[in-house]
């Protein structure tokens, strides 16, 4: 079958339902528990820690919106690493990004099971079994991105405006509790001081806070099926960076000012050796902020548990979609549904191993440690850093590969920026990185691994398809017909 012969989605996301997907993949759970244990940490540094964070969060989305506004295709991170990096990179950029949502899927959801059974036990109610919560979840959202994107991005924008009415609640609540000596010392320092030697921990809370602004990239995955894609993805980037970066800054600042240090801590001693309170927000303000706001906080987090589900079902499906149209993965991912026009067999491709997964979490947890959850999320922000590095590349690139493209994108970075802008993330996606799996370098080891089979499967695929007769690298160099529109000449 030709590349061009498969059946494309013709449903299309509006500005608003895109908004919805990006900012909620972009804050999620992690805004409700992240600067919790980043400022049991590193105390009153987080404040600067999270402005630190905008730096190279600005990087990534220059980068996304120059290679989204240049090339709107479906399963962009693929597409970008095939088309201007090489072939091998384009099958990097759909394995691993498999590899690290099937671990975020099932962080998300783990997590999602631990917040509903702290608020049944305020409430006086039995614990839920963790994975029926997990099936519970990662259930619906596969039905619903199974039947359609249209009714996903309505409940994402539902569950959105909860999430964020919920950081809000917090916030505002907040404000009469602040108190201006709870800022300084930013960097306490000396023998006995609490938080003494607190740059370690203020360099991982500018990654950590950083991790979350990775969910811009979603974006880039859905261009096929967002409304006037060109002019759409900048705006949406545009948009979605301003709420996430005022929530998240207004977040910070709000536990920092109204939280005491001592709350932040299972033993109430602050210090660098001290166990991060569990719970979140919600738990964190217990005894200071009303408890109808700490519940409806903690209903929030659950809700935004829940809206980084629905995008990863949504977005990455497309990617994985994408790869099989060029065959470069078997080409039964690139079916679409005659009726409900979904990427339905993308969808479980995702959704079926961490539903599998789920009730074996406890022996994880005696493989990797009691900080299973920790150890998923390196292998998420492994991935995610690869494929930003890739990206990286592929911006270099894109001048030159595609000229016209380049030429001819409404936002057109300047030569001298986007150089910057593409050194900078290859940059901050390796050093990150490192920062990042030294605290579970098995997980890394698992990453490492996978891009070590990804790279057999090319190979084997490549001998496989040219006894056939078939160049697979030559079908990974080109855009597909239906993706040349206003690309000119160069496509």
């Amino acid at each position: 079958m030709s590349a061009d012969d498969y059946k494309l989605i013709d449903e299309q996301v509006g500005l608003w339902g895109a908004v919805a997907l990006l900012v909620g993949t972009a804050l999620g759970m992690s805004i409700f528990i992240v600067p919790t244990q980043m400022a049991a940490a590193a105390g009153p540094s987080i404040t600067v820690a999270i402005l630190a964070s905008i730096v190279p969060m600005i990087l990534g989305v220059l980068l996304l919106l120059q290679l989204g506004g240049a090339i709107p295709v479906a399963g962009g991170i693929y597409v970008y690493g095939s088309r201007l990096v090489g072939p091998f990179w384009g099958m990097i950029g759909v394995t691993v990004p498999v590899l690290a949502v099937w671990s975020y899927l099932l962080f998300a959801a783990l997590g999602f099971s631990e917040y509903l059974n702290g608020i049944l036990d305020s409430l006086g109610m039995g614990a839920v079994p963790p994975f029926l919560a997990v099936w519970f979840l990662l259930g619906l959202f596969l039905v619903l991105n199974y039947v359609g994107v249209q009714i996903v991005t309505k409940v994402q924008i539902g569950l959105v405006l909860v999430l964020i009415a919920g950081m809000l609640a917090f916030v505002l609540s907040s404000v009469p509790h602040v108190d201006p000596a709870n800022y300084t010392p930013v960097f306490p320092s000396g023998e006995g001081e609490p938080f003494e030697g607190t740059f370690r921990p203020f360099i991982l809370a500018v990654v950590t806070l950083y991790i979350p602004f990775q969910g811009f990239g979603m974006i880039i995955e859905i261009g096929e099926e967002l409304e006037n894609p060109v002019e759409n993805i900048p705006r949406v980037l545009g948009i979605g960076m301003a709420i996430v970066t005022v929530l998240s800054i207004a977040i910070v600042f709000a536990l920092v000012g109204a939280i005491p240090l001592e709350n932040l801590t299972v033993s109430g001693e602050i210090g660098v050796n001290e166990e991060p309170v569990e719970g979140g927000l919600a738990a964190v303000g217990e005894g200071i902020l009303p408890a109808p706001i700490l519940l409806f906080v903690g209903f929030a987090a659950l809700l935004a548990a829940a809206t980084t589900v629905n995008t990863l079902f949504t977005s990455y499906s497309r990617t994985v979609m994408r790869a099989a149209r060029d065959e470069v993965v078997p080409d039964v991912f690139a079916k679409v549904h005659d009726r409900y026009n979904t990427p339905h067999r993308a969808i479980l491709l995702f959704a079926v191993p961490p539903i599998v997964a789920a009730p074996l979490a406890p022996y994880f947890d005696a493989i990797t440690g009691p900080d299973f959850l920790d150890w998923l999320v390196v292998v998420v922000v492994s991935g995610i850093f690869i494929a930003f590095a890739v990206g990286g590349v592929a911006l270099w690139n894109l001048p030159k590969v595609f000229p016209q493209r380049y030429e001819h994108s409404i936002y057109k970075l300047p030569m001298p920026v986007l150089r910057v802008v593409a050194v900078g993330n290859v940059v901050v996606s390796t050093l990150f990185t490192l920062l990042v799996v030294s605290s579970a370098p098995s997980a890394f080891g698992v990453v490492l691994l996978w891009m070590v089979l990804s790279a057999a499967l090319y190979f084997y695929r490549i001998r496989a398809y040219e006894k056939k007769g078939i160049d697979l690298k030559s079908r990974m160099a080109l855009l597909h017909k239906h993706e040349q529109v206003g690309g000119g000449s160069d496509d």
